[in-house]
């Protein structure tokens, strides 16, 4: 898996089609556990500064294209995220969303 340094981009992507599309009438269980196995492919990762990068600009696009499916996942999504982290690598995505709620509240 760490042999190909696209890999981390492929992830991201994946994680991107996943909260875009795949949780799509899927229930809490099934989408809990499929993120889980996301974070853990995350954490075999060697350049997992690669796919936070990507993933950061995937998040950009979903929210402000509001392609996103569920708040509820993505949340869960930047959790997991954070525990793996830590709480300075994921502060910017978290901020992301706070923003988007600012700028709802505003208009």
């Amino acid at each position: 898996m760490n042999c190909q340094s696209q890999t981390p981009s492929y992830i991201a992507n994946y994680t991107d089609k996943e909260l875009k599309v795949g949780l799509k009438g899927v229930n809490n269980e099934e989408t809990e556990a499929r993120l889980d196995s996301i974070v853990r492919l995350f954490c075999c990762l060697h350049g997992r500064d690669v796919f936070i990068k990507a993933y950061t600009k995937l998040l950009s696009t979903r929210l402000l294209n509001k392609t996103f499916l569920s708040h509820e996942a993505e949340e869960t999504m930047l959790q997991k995220l954070k525990v793996e982290c830590g709480l300075n690598t994921v502060n910017k995505m978290s901020q992301m969303f706070t923003d988007i709620q600012l700028s709802k509240d505003l208009q």
